[in-house]
Order: C-alpha cells, then sequence, then structure tokens
C-alpha cells in the first residue's frame, strides 16, 4: 500500500504492573505510564482474572471511511475471565492523551474453555489480579495522528532520537 510506514526503534524501560481487585485495567494503565513519565509503549504481555471485560469488535466494513459507531460492537462478558493473551501499543494523541490500542483475548468458565477477544476498552474490571508488561519505545517517536483516508487516529513515526523512518515500494519483494 502507498501509505505503508515502519520505522525503527528500541525498547527502553520496561513498566511491570500488578494491579489489583476492582481496578479498571486501562485507567489505571494510562495513570501509571504517565507517573513513569512513559507516553508511548508495547504491550507485550498480559495475564489476569476479571470480573469482566468490555471489548469492541467491528462487524462491518464501511462503503466509505470512517468505520461508524453502528458498524462496530460493543460487548461486556461478565465474568469470572482468565485473560490469556494481551498486546498492543500506546502512543499519544494529539490531544496529549494516549491511545491505547490494546487487544485481548480471554477464556470464560462457562461454558468450559470459550474464549473471546476484540479491542479492549475502558469498563475491564480486574478480578484477583492482573500482571501487565509494557516496554517503552525509544529512538523513534510513534504518536497517534488523524489519517486523511481512514479518518481515524493512526500510528505516524519519526525518528528525531536517532531512529530511522522506513518507506519502500508498495507490493512485491526485490
Amino acid at each position: 500500500m502507498d501509505g505503508t510506514r515502519a520505522g525503527i526503534g528500541r525498547f527502553g524501560r520496561v513498566l511491570v504492573a500488578r494491579l489489583t481487585p476492582g481496578e479498571d485495567v486501562l485507567p489505571a494503565l494510562d495513570r501509571l505510564l504517565r507517573a513513569a513519565g512513559m507516553s508511548q509503549a508495547v504491550v507485550f504481555s498480559g495475564v489476569a482474572s476479571l470480573q469482566h471485560a468490555t471489548v469492541r469488535n467491528i462487524w462491518a466494513f464501511p462503503g466509505e471511511w470512517p468505520i461508524t459507531p453502528d458498524q462496530r460492537r460493543l460487548t461486556t462478558f461478565p465474568g469470572p475471565l482468565e485473560i490469556l493473551a494481551l498486546q498492543g501499543n500506546v502512543a499519544p494523541a494529539p490531544d496529549g492523551s494516549l491511545v491505547f490500542h490494546v487487544h485481548a483475548e480471554f477464556s470464560v468458565g462457562t461454558p468450559a474453555g470459550m474464549t473471546y477477544g476484540g479491542h479492549l476498552m475502558d469498563d475491564t474490571i480486574v478480578g484477583t489480579t492482573a500482571e501487565i508488561y509494557l516496554a517503552e519505545l525509544t529512538g523513534i517517536e510513534m504518536r497517534r495522528t488523524p489519517d486523511p483516508v481512514t479518518k481515524n487516529l493512526e500510528i505516524e513515526l519519526a525518528g528525531p532520537a536517532g531512529g530511522r523512518e522506513l518507506a519502500g515500494p508498495a507490493g512485491g519483494r526485490e
């Protein structure tokens, strides 16, 4: 695709978070990242028990961008639940807020072993514990900016600290 971009940076500090019963996962991570002075990170692992989880999934692509709320499904799954996988990224938006693009896969006890997943949203509440690991990105600037095609906040990369932005011809291999 013509707009494909990639950049090279490094992992810096690693934030290890243990969230306690009743905490809302994303607001807690926002608070911890800000306290650590981190605004861009990779969520590379997480395990947890949850009282309930709220996720968003796309069920239809639009004929014309952007994706609208009626093309997304917001679902709250009652617990108890177990997070099996958690991954994503965090980057600042133009207004200074942190945008969490985090996907979760979790299992439910009844029916036994059923799994669900999606884009993690606020109102995902810790059961007994949540252990989440985030790696700071350094040497590259990652931020969310309005994309002219999708009309969503998408990742934009720059390398003011020595990172390299990569862009090459779209299509095949050389």
